[in-house]
């Protein structure tokens, strides 16, 4: 499967669509509530000068938006779907907040951004490592990466052939990945998003919706891991 095979549109099935934040998943705004809890406490160099941050594969754009409206920073969203970008330039319009339509593979400054923020991203690219590489290589020294994916020990991509996920990750091999790239691991948060038969090993139900959804908790070992990192200074 390759960059031209991947369906970008909206209806592909892998896109939360809602234009209301009320609307949105609550285990997808729980991974946004987060990131906002790990970055609450940074402050730009200088007073007029703001944090800088990006959030990859930003869908929609109601996380980038939320985040813009809580911290005192410029956001850069990036996604491969135009009509996603669309869809957040329309509805999401911060003063504080620039959309873009980008594939990957592709650069980024390097030691530019305070912060990155990329949710349920890494298993939609071939080249994980590398993804990861890029988003490492441009945090400045002290900015902070929040990252999430699905949990390989919980949902086997074999026995769940998701047609636009590459791979999924173990927790351990997404701290393997933090070191490489000269991260500290912080935090991992895990949380139930789907209904898994145990005696399967297969995804029977979303579980997007109900009051416990996407609820995380620390080093839970739920269907999907949030972790949270840091550069050394």
């Amino acid at each position: 499967m390759g960059l031209l095979d991947h369906n970008f549109q909206l209806a592909s099935g892998e896109r939360v669509t809602a234009i209301a934040i009320d609307n949105i998943p609550p285990d997808h705004l729980a991974r946004y509530e987060f990131a906002a809890e790990c970055l609450k406490d940074m402050q730009p160099e200088t007073e007029n000068a703001p944090l800088i941050g990006a959030d990859i594969f930003c869908g929609s754009g109601y996380g980038a938006h939320m985040l813009a409206q809580r911290l005192p920073c410029f956001l850069l969203g990036i996604d491969g779907s135009s009509e996603a970008i669309q869809r957040a330039s329309q509805h999401y319009t911060d003063f504080n907040l620039l959309f873009s339509h980008k594939f990957f593979p592709f650069t980024l400054p390097p030691r530019h951004f305070d912060f990155i923020v990329s949710m349920e991203s890494l298993e939609h690219v071939e080249n994980g490592d590398l993804f990861f590489k890029v988003l490492s290589q441009s945090i400045k020294p002290g900015g902070r990466l929040i990252i999430s994916a699905p949990n390989s020990e919980v949902i086997d991509l074999a026995k769940n052939p998701y047609p636009w996920h590459y791979r999924h990750f173990t927790k351990q091999e997404i701290m393997d990945m933090g070191k490489k790239y000269g991260l500290v691991h912080q935090v991992c948060m895990g949380a139930e998003c789907t209904v898994v038969d145990k005696s399967t090993g297969k995804v029977v139900a979303g579980n997007y919706y109900s009051p416990i959804s996407g609820k995380l908790r620390q080093d839970y070992p739920g269907d999907t891991l949030t972790h949270f990192f840091k550069k050394p200074a």
